[in-house]
Order: C-alpha cells, then structure tokens, then sequence
C-alpha cells in the first residue's frame, strides 16, 4: 500500500506534465471557492518546488582565500594559464587586469608570490570616485566665500 502511496506521488510530482495539470485543476477548484484559496495553492507550489537557501556557504570554498582559488582555477603546475595558453611574465598585467602585485611582480602559481584580486565592483566604485563632479551638485556659503575674497 505504501508503495502506491510512492508511485502516486511521482506521478504528480510537479516536474511532470501529469503534475503540472493537476496541480492548475486544482487552482482553478480552489479559485472557484475564493480567490485567496488559489493564491494559497500558487504560493505553496511555488515554495516546494523552491530549492534554493540562500545565506549558505560552501565551507570549503570559505576555507580558501580568493589567491588559492585564483591558483586553482589558472595554474597548472607553476605555469599561469588563460584559455589554454602559458602566459607570460610579461603580459600578466594585460591577461589579468584584475592582479596587483604586492612588492615586485612574481609569478601567481608561486606561493609565494603576494598578489591581491581587484573585484570589479571595487574596479568600477574606483572608477566612479576618480570621474569629474557636476559643481552644481555641492553646495557652497557664498557668504564665507564672499568673505574670503575680501
């Protein structure tokens, strides 16, 4: 009896068409009711087929700082690597705009090299301080002003 009990609720499991039919005929009987009834059935079906936790990390990926993982993800052995190519010391700079080294450039691969990850975030919150500012925008005491002058 329980394996009935299984079996029928693979077939109207919401990934199916069969699900999925029932699942709007049973909307609609709802609807029929009230209206709140099936914005119930819409809000429960949404929230079961809902898989996603937010606020969950990884605890390895928590584990490695964002040189390990760049290591992982472009080294091969102590050769940096971008789209299946050695790259050379001297277009680091040009393949990875995002590295700046710390004292002298190095390789990255190197563990011992020191190097920080410029986010583009950070890259373009930079960009936004360095642009030109509309006068207009700051306000200013044109009697100090006035005074200063004198």
């Amino acid at each position: 009896m329980f394996l009935i009990y299984i079996r029928m609720f693979q077939l109207f499991n919401l990934d199916t068409t069969l699900g999925k039919i029932v699942l709007i005929i049973l909307i609609i009987i709802a609807s029929h009711f009230h209206i709140l009834f099936g914005i119930a059935i819409v809000l429960i079906a949404i929230s079961s087929t809902e898989d996603i936790i937010e606020g969950m990390e990884d605890k390895e990926s928590s584990k490695q700082s964002p040189q390990d993982t760049f290591r992982k993800n472009n080294c091969k052995g102590n050769f940096l690597m971008k789209d299946n190519e050695i790259v050379t010391p001297d277009i680091i700079k040009k393949s990875f705009p995002n590295l700046t080294f710390s004292d002298k450039e190095c390789n990255p691969c190197d563990v011992d090299c020191k190097f920080e990850i410029i986010d583009s975030e950070e890259r373009i919150t930079n960009e936004d301080n360095l642009k030109a500012q509309d006068s207009n925008s700051i306000p200013i005491d044109r009697e100090q002003v006035i005074k200063k002058n004198n």
